[in-house]
């Protein structure tokens, strides 16, 4: 259940990054269509997307860092 709840805080935080950062490029560009404000989600989302899958592997690529500070 902790991995669920820490995918789902960061879906939530991506999420919330992603509608906030596009509203303020709607704020600021002369294009305010509902179509245009998803399409900018979309885009914020695919680009903070590696976060979400960053928490699992990262035990995986940094595993070799400390086989080396134990002197194997």
């Amino acid at each position: 259940m902790n991995k669920t709840s820490r995918t789902l805080i960061t879906v939530a935080i991506v999420s919330a990054g992603a509608v906030l950062a596009s509203a303020l490029i709607l704020k600021f560009t002369p294009n305010d269509s509902w179509l245009a404000f998803i399409g900018w989600a979309v885009f914020f989302v695919a680009i903070q997307a590696p976060f979400l899958f960053i928490q699992s592997t990262q035990d995986g690529c940094t595993a070799w860092l400390t086989r080396f500070r134990r002197g194997e």
